[in-house]
């Protein structure tokens, strides 16, 4: 049996070094006040979401209103779509908005199911193009517009004649992401916000940057946003037709390698530090927000961070007390589309990963929008589904305040035979143990191709590559569950001045398949900051201490744990070329990197879980 020695378990210190990783505060009025009660709180495990409510036996004539135009303060017009039941028109309703830069054309087909319903209970739903896309006047600048614009376009609904002054907003990816930028300017007719695998609030966290590495597939989404009305949904195509695009040298010219020239792109990479460019940017403005929000993502979004941290910001610093209590959080068995299917990558989570989710927006929608005293008050803050259990969580926080954050140690092989895995240990190294080393070549990294809806996907051809290092568990006799936020110590050097370091946890599954979890990526000169880089010395035994996203496994008797470092994960990331040069997306001369992780005292590399022990 994988036992776990008391002294891993969770302690002052431990904690300390998490939540400061994370960026989490220490404290807040919040937590120091219901810390002790949510201590006490169980877990509710199995939780049963309600039956889907019937559909309406009444019918509503729908009507779309195309193309009103909604002024900005600085003389910009957007393109909006009305869609309300038929003499709506005529009366004030709550609103909902949904402010998108992919069509509202499209967007009205893609959610016309759900529009639908919102309508036939007294919502009136409108649909904007963002500034320079479509039919909406301005330019396109990703991100950098989204605040005000849709301040402006909350308060110009407010006032129209068919709102009733209470506005609420939904959407996915970027345009839940909209929704953020929105609340971030505190706009006063804003009640409730649904963003559904918004990334989070810093473009350094996840995209198009994650703590340096730049993200490739958000590259591919910019040559798919290079005009006011060129869009691109199937990236695996372009990659099958294209493949050369995205082996482009250096990484800031790949829209111009697919024949799109974005001057925001270019000007992104320009700034190759977190700084008052890219802080300007952000969402991250969280004490200014008053706003209930119902945060949706699943484990393996591409986005995933920005609902779990979205919610813990909210809980901690959020405007008001009924901002702070508003908050809600859902992380089911998904990808980006989330609610859509039971199986991901060949695993079958059960009739379960299906939900009545568009009940429970609903539910919420009214209870900010139009006070009803409904459940929503009642009910746990947090749910969250546990593969593996394949059962459903509901609690009160996030993470779980009886996690025992646990470090789970890289060791040495077993034997001398250099195709071993490395073993994961409770226990740390008490003597010397050689290091694991491997050569990483920016020119024949291994590829791995990326695809929106990819899930758990098995890695075992990964885990087969040259320069990829390996550490497996013992065989596990008991369950295990891994709950939250995952963080990596590495231990390791480099012979050059800059580099990267990609960690995946991985679930080992008896039939010797290796499924994805999560994963973590640091690029070493940021190591200590984004903002201000400082290169490595070679060959020279550094720590590199990180956030993974989180995950919620649980690991069946049977399998092991499962952990791989390497210094690529192409196509998914950009590949550091490893020169230390001032801007590393502009770099073009590749270096061969030697690297070395290390396992001995006072070199322990681990990796630190978030356990939830069993209720039994």
């Amino acid at each position: 049996m994988l036992a776990m020695p008391e002294m891993c378990r969770q302690d002052a210190n431990v904690l300390r070094v998490f939540r400061q990783v994370l960026g989490v505060p220490k404290s807040s009025p919040r937590r120091m006040n219901e810390v002790e009660e949510a201590v006490e709180r169980r877990i509710i495990r199995g939780f049963r979401w309600p039956a889907a409510s019937p559909q309406s036996s009444e019918t509503v004539t729908i009507r779309t209103v195309h193309n009103l135009r909604v002024p900005m303060r600085d003389g910009v017009e957007l393109a909006a779509d009305l869609i309300c039941a038929d003499g709506a028109l005529g009366r004030a309703s709550p609103a909902i908005l949904i402010r998108t830069p992919y069509d509202k054309t499209n967007q009205r087909s893609w959610s016309a199911e759900f529009y639908r319903k919102l309508v036939e209970n007294g919502y009136v739903v409108i649909v904007v193009d963002v500034r320079g896309r479509f039919n909406s006047g301005g330019k396109f600048k990703p991100y950098f517009n989204e605040a005000i614009d849709g301040y402006d376009t909350i308060e110009w609904i407010a006032r129209q004649e068919w709102c009733d002054g209470n506005v609420g907003m939904h959407g996915t990816s970027y345009v839940g992401q909209t929704q953020w930028y929105a609340a971030s300017e505190a706009p006063p007719h804003l009640r409730a916000i649904v963003p559904i695998v918004s990334p989070p609030g810093s473009l350094w966290r996840n995209e198009p940057i994650f703590n340096g590495a730049l993200l490739i597939s958000f590259g591919e989404w910019a040559v798919g946003m290079g005009d006011r009305s060129w869009q691109v949904t199937d990236f695996s195509e372009i990659w099958s037709q294209q493949q050369e695009y995205f082996e482009a040298i250096p990484s800031s010219c790949l829209p111009e390698m697919a024949g799109a020239s974005i001057d925001w792109w270019r000007e992104w990479l320009e700034h190759p530090t977190y700084d008052g460019f890219w802080a300007a940017g952000s969402y991250e403005r969280y004490e200014r927000m008053a706003v209930p929000a119902l945060s949706i993502t699943g484990w393996w979004d591409m986005n995933f961070p920005g609902s779990p941290l979205n919610f813990e910001r909210m809980r901690d610093q959020g405007l008001t007390e009924s901002a702070r209590r508003g908050q809600r959080l859902v992380i089911g068995p998904w990808a980006h589309r989330v609610n859509k299917t039971t199986t991901l990558s060949g695993l079958d989570f059960g009739p379960s990963a299906v939900v009545s989710l568009d009940d429970y927006i609903l539910q919420f929608y009214d209870h900010w929008l139009k006070g009803k005293q409904n459940q929503l008050s009642k009910e746990s803050l947090v749910r969250v589904f546990v593969a593996g259990a394949n059962e459903w969580w509901a609690m009160d926080d996030w993470p779980l305040v009886t996690t025992e954050y646990t470090s789970l140690y890289l060791r040495a092989p077993q034997n001398d035979d250099a195709r071993s895995d490395g073993q994961l240990s409770w226990s740390p190294p008490t003597s010397a143990e050689e290091a694991d080393s491997y050569v990483y070549d920016p020119r024949e990294s291994p590829r791995m191709l990326w695809r929106l809806e990819a899930g758990p996907v098995d890695d075992r051809a990964i885990r087969g590559c040259e320069g990829v290092l390996c550490y497996t568990s013992e065989v596990l006799t008991a369950p295990l569950d891994v709950v939250g936020w995952v963080t990596m110590r590495l231990y390791a050097s480099s012979s050059a001045r800059d580099t990267d370091w990609h960690v995946r946890l991985v679930d080992l599954y008896p039939d010797g398949s290796a499924r994805f979890l999560t994963r973590g990526v640091l690029r070493a000169r940021y190591r200590d900051s984004l903002a201000s880089p400082r290169l490595l010395e070679p060959h020279e035994p550094t720590l590199f201490e990180f956030s993974m996203d989180a995950t919620g496994n649980r690991f069946l008797p049977g399998h092991r744990i499962g952990i791989e470092v390497m210094s690529s994960w192409f196509t998914q990331y950009d590949r550091n070329l490893n020169g230390g040069t001032a801007n590393p997306f502009q770099e073009t001369e590749p270096i061969v990197a030697h690297q070395r992780v290390f396992h001995q005292p006072g070199l322990e590399s681990c990796v630190i879980l978030p356990i939830i022990p069993s209720q039994h």
